[in-house]
């Protein structure tokens, strides 16, 4: 962590970091929640510099499930809704 500028306030098992945890990037990106192995891995949430946030569950740090309270999912769900409505519009337009 200390050559990539990232932070790490939690607890360590056998020199990696485990369990209910803080992890802050360089770009003060910040994700509070699990770790296992070194990993995000179980319920946690990215805080963005931004105000914005990404409710997440992880597993060996990818995620795995969404949450649908998630105020970046409501954004994104909205973003595919426009989409996939413009989609529609097109191929369903009648032509002549």
């Amino acid at each position: 962590m200390e050559y990539t500028g990232s932070q790490y306030i939690g607890e360590f098992i056998d020199g990696r970091m485990e369990g209910d945890a803080e992890y802050i990037l360089p770009t003060e990106t910040k994700y509070i929640g699990e770790m296992k192995d070194g990993m995000f891995h179980g319920q946690g949430t990215l805080y963005f510099p931004n105000g914005s946030r990404f409710d997440a569950v992880w597993e060996k740090g990818l995620v795995v499930k969404v949450s649908l309270n998630s105020p970046t999912w409501t954004r994104l769900e909205r973003s595919l809704q426009a989409v996939t409505t413009a989609e529609t519009a097109s191929i369903t337009r009648t032509r002549g």
